[in-house]
């Protein structure tokens, strides 16, 4: 493993004091896999008062003194050291009621929650793997550390973290940890709104979102119980081959990995059950089903504590999602007015996963006419195609000069603009003047 410099100080360190100290956690088994590691954390045998004494005239913050943490600033990095200790009850099966500093790496190792999470390292003893995470990441599995039902009763938020790996390292769940996930999943009623929606994020996130959100089905429901609405609903039409929510989880994996596509193609058909209608032949039909997933959409993110802008944005996005793609440069102009470039990229991202969850027959020609409207956003931005009134040659100071007043002002200036997007004037400011004259 390669150890930051910041690291290697802090390690180097406490062992001249006569301290162990090693680099632990997830830092440690994405080195393993070679994938770039961030925030290592290091845990040691010092307690706080004796890591006090060892980085004096170093910048100490006690970020979580109580649990032996102390941040430390070693040349530039803010690293996380932590006291070896071991846990006892969990009234709340979130936080340990009694934290107890240990001497001994092997304590600290076992109250860690997933295998591939509890391996230690230093570069004068060279990897500590005492519960064969090792093997585990050879072979794929995210395996709880000692009883894994144990573990989630400790800490519920474990569960989504367990998908939140095999997601993202698209690993398999072993079998124990599995069942043991489906019998404590009502526990995560008991953790933070805003810790389960970092956890799904993550997830959404992730290689292996299909096989996770298909699999654990019941826990995301236990999260988002509006979600099972759409659990094995007919479409009943020639457009869809997928029950609402199989065509929701396809959809998130057919899009790329953007934050606010993949959480708005989550919410995007949630409304359909409640909007399902069958016309006289028997086809079915979602009617509105746009706005009232959107309305569901904003209750549901207000509720897991999202932030404002990516409550809107999200919002947007499904109540969008279902708009014609054909449309013409003017009416693109309109758009890129009206929502921004922004919000028509991730819309468009959002569309192809959409399309993607759809009968394959009928796909090809929306996809294109997706990459067309895309294609034609971009090329009036490159080209600085006037589509806002900040484009406009002329503004209200203009117009002032005019003998325009008030609301006027916005008036007169709009329907200018509405005729430059719509090319029956050129945005040059002497035509726009003579037009406004």
């Amino acid at each position: 493993m390669k150890l930051t410099d910041g690291v290697k100080q802090i390690i180097e360190k406490l062992n001249n004091s006569g301290y162990e100290a090693y680099a632990v956690g997830g830092a440690v088994r994405d080195s393993y896999l070679g994938n770039a590691q961030t925030d290592v954390d290091v845990t040691t045998s010092a307690t706080p008062d004796e890591m006090y004494n060892v980085f004096s005239g170093f910048k100490i913050y006690p970020t979580g003194l109580k649990h032996g943490t102390l941040t430390i600033n070693s040349l530039g990095e803010m690293i996380e050291v932590t006291t070896f200790r071991c846990e006892e009850g969990y009234s709340d099966n979130r936080r340990p009621d009694k934290v107890t500093f240990v001497k001994n790496l092997t304590e600290d190792l076992k109250r860690r929650d997933f295998t591939v999470n509890a391996m230690a390292y230093s570069d004068k003893t060279g990897l500590i793997d005492l519960f064969d995470g090792v093997g585990d990441i050879e072979r794929k599995v995210i395996r709880a550390v000692g009883n894994p039902e144990e573990r989630f009763n400790e800490d519920a938020l474990r569960i989504l973290r367990a998908l939140r790996f095999a997601s993202k390292l698209n690993f398999e769940i072993e079998s124990e940890t599995e069942k043991a996930i489906f019998k404590t999943k009502d526990l995560l009623k008991k953790v933070s709104k805003e810790r389960i929606y970092s956890e799904l994020i993550k997830i959404l996130m992730g290689d292996g979102v299909e096989r996770v959100l298909l699999k654990y089905k019941e826990v995301i429901f236990t999260i988002i119980p509006k979600l099972k609405d759409g659990d094995e609903f007919d479409q009943k039409n020639k457009y869809h081959v997928y029950d609402v929510y199989t065509h929701i989880v396809k959809s998130i994996a057919g899009a790329k990995k953007n934050k606010n596509a993949r959480l708005a193609l989550l919410l995007h058909d949630i409304g359909k059950p409640d909007c399902f209608t069958i016309g006289e032949d028997g086809v079915g039909h979602f009617y509105g089903h746009q706005k009232r997933s959107s309305i569901l959409a904003e209750e549901i993110l207000k509720d897991l504590k999202v932030d404002n802008f990516t409550i809107k944005r999200v919002v947007d996005l499904v109540y969008l999602h279902d708009t014609r793609t054909d449309l013409s440069r003017a009416d693109v102009k309109r758009f890129l007015n009206k929502y921004g470039f922004d919000l028509l990229v991730d819309l468009c991202e959002v569309k192809i996963g959409d399309a993607i969850a759809h009968n394959q027959v009928y796909i090809g020609k929306r996809i294109t006419s997706i990459e067309e409207l895309l294609k034609t956003a971009k090329d009036i931005i490159d080209k600085k195609e006037c589509y806002t009134l900040k484009d406009l040659k002329i503004n209200g100071s203009d117009l002032k000069k005019l003998g325009y007043k008030g609301e006027k002002i916005g008036e007169k200036l709009n329907r200018i603009l509405n005729d430059v997007i719509e090319n029956k004037l050129e945005n040059d400011r002497e035509i726009l003047l003579n037009k406004v004259k």
